[in-house]
């Protein structure tokens, strides 16, 4: 197993004010994802055990596995851009047969969680601690079949680094199944700006954006950002991508306050972008939110690209 400790531009003598300032927001970014990480840095008896991990945490989100799929990529060269401690990698590793498999992430504790995970599994990854927003990614050009990344970019101050770099690493017509954070959800509308704001009081003097950052990875996390589907698109196609699908899956914690919808309306206090938004919501046959056919009202966009 290659477990690199690498970031580029260390060893440069002379730094730039800009690259100054890149390694400070860096440094800041990796500390707190250091500290927090998806599994809360749990760590597992045995292979079964996170397996059953790796399941119930996608049970958590209604349709996400089907559209970040692990099971398809037999052969292919994967790349986990902000792989964590693993959930993905596991997955890729145990229903499906990658010729190549590669994770990279700004944190080192979640990388050597990752590596203890895939143990259990009998797998052997590739796995670089790197800062993209340092230097380029350690993978060679047009060596990468399948990027994947979930819940990542939206994390980034400047994604046009992350951006470029998954581009060149891409082999001319790759795949990239991206989720971040989606602007039309419950969790934006729902949850943050009548469950938090109004009912618990929470960020109150904050416009929609700035509370919707504190609310998912924690009050102290330097940035998350959620999107609309064009917002989106409008900017990973300036970097050599091209929408195939679009999705959206549900999580069960946006389900679980979905009963409040009627109260919030109510309420004169919800702005008006939120009340409309909950007002206009239809549903599938499975009673899962609409805001229009085939699009659900969920926190993960879950985006389909080619490279051309």
């Amino acid at each position: 197993m290659k477990f690199v400790f690498r970031k580029t531009g260390e060893a440069r003598s002379e730094v730039t004010s800009s690259q100054s300032d890149n390694l400070e927001r860096g440094t800041d970014i990796e500390q707190y994802w250091t500290g927090h990480n998806v599994t809360r840095h749990r760590s597992f008896a045995d292979a079964e055990a996170s397996l059953q991990d790796f399941h119930w945490r996608n049970a958590q989100y209604f349709g996400y596995i089907d559209l970040m799929p692990v099971s398809r990529a037999d052969g292919l060269a994967v790349l986990d851009f902000g792989c964590g401690p693993g959930y993905d990698l596991v997955g890729f590793a145990t229903h499906s047969h990658p010729a190549r498999l590669i994770g990279v992430d700004v944190s080192a504790t979640s990388l050597a969680e990752a590596k203890n995970r895939l143990n259990l599994h009998g797998a052997e990854p590739e796995l670089y601690h790197h800062d993209v927003t340092l230097g380029p990614l350690p993978i060679e050009d047009r060596a990468i079949d399948l990027v994947h990344s979930s819940g990542v970019l939206h994390h980034m101050s400047d994604m046009a680094p992350a951006l470029r770099e998954l581009r060149r690493v891409l082999k001319p017509g790759g795949r990239a199944q991206i989720m971040v954070y989606h602007a039309d959800s419950l969790w934006a509308h729902l949850y943050v700006a009548y469950e938090r704001q109004i009912v618990q009081g929470i960020d109150t003097g904050l416009d929609l954006a700035a509370a919707f950052q504190k609310s998912t990875d924690g009050p102290d996390c330097p940035i998350a950002r959620c999107y609309t589907q064009r917002q989106f698109v409008d900017i990973i196609t300036e970097f050599g991508f091209e929408l195939e699908t679009f999705g959206v899956a549900v999580s069960a914690w946006e389900m679980s306050l979905l009963h409040k919808r009627y109260a919030a309306i109510m309420d004169p206090r919800l702005p008006r972008q939120s009340r409309d938004f909950l007002a206009a919501l239809h549903f599938d046959t499975h009673g899962l939110p609409l805001i229009c056919p085939g699009v659900h009202a969920g926190i993960d966009a879950c985006f389909r690209f080619r490279a051309v």
